[in-house]
């Protein structure tokens, strides 16, 4: 039987691989002195294959912060090759580690529309899942497509021993530099109180987020 500190440690590595949950917090005085900056910048915090990760904190109630996550690549690929990969409910499972189910729910239309994830979160714990709203906004002007993600918790019943994530935010911007390069971002944070110490959650986002990512990349190259 595994004990409580490895479970813990299993389950990290598992449903917040995606950065779909953010596990550092901390709180601060409602004076203005030690008031967060809302603007504040992101501070690089792990690099591995042109990869960047970067974290900063911001506001998540009035009396707490929350950890925001980056992550940053350039890719030898058109940005419209990018988006559609995004677009596409079954490539998913092929970049978003340790996901049991992603597909759409809902499609409003070309550029709007909600989809389910489940992720596998090892035994004795229970799965996570989410609801994400997506919204596709192109500026053909600046070469520019951003995708926003917003958690929508309440979308569709919950399932029995499937833990719902309460709440999530987060965008994809994908900016072309020229003819074959594009620059690759992806931010996401919650607002969920978190369970666990930065000590442990940190090493463990950044390690499987960069994994996400380098999944990411390879598909899109390949595709």
């Amino acid at each position: 039987m595994k004990t409580k500190t490895t479970t813990s440690l299993i389950l990290l590595s598992f449903f917040l691989i995606s950065g779909f949950r953010t596990t550092s917090e901390k709180t601060f005085l409602t004076d203005d002195s030690a008031s967060p900056d809302k603007s504040a910048n992101f501070t690089l915090v792990r690099r591995d294959e042109n990869i960047s990760i970067y974290t900063r904190w911001i506001p998540a109630t009035e009396t707490r912060l929350t950890r925001q996550i980056k992550a940053e690549f350039i890719i030898d690929s058109p940005a419209d090759k990018i988006v559609s990969v995004l677009r596409d409910e079954k490539s998913y499972l092929l970049w978003m580690k340790s996901t049991k189910s992603y597909y759409r729910l809902k499609t409003v239309n070309d550029n709007q529309w909600f989809a389910y994830i489940q992720f596998s979160i090892p035994w004795p714990l229970n799965n996570q899942d989410c609801i994400l709203k997506y919204e596709v906004h192109e500026s053909l002007e600046a070469l520019r497509t951003e995708i926003y993600l917003v958690g929508e918790p309440d979308f569709l019943k919950t399932y029995e021993g499937v833990e719902r994530i309460s709440h999530m935010e987060g965008s994809w911007i994908i900016t072309q530099i020229d003819s074959g390069k594009s620059r690759v971002e992806y931010y996401m944070y919650s607002k969920q109180a978190p369970k666990f110490p930065t000590w442990i959650t940190d090493p463990l986002i950044q390690k499987n987020l960069l994994k996400t990512m380098n999944a990411l990349r390879d598909l899109i190259k390949n595709s």
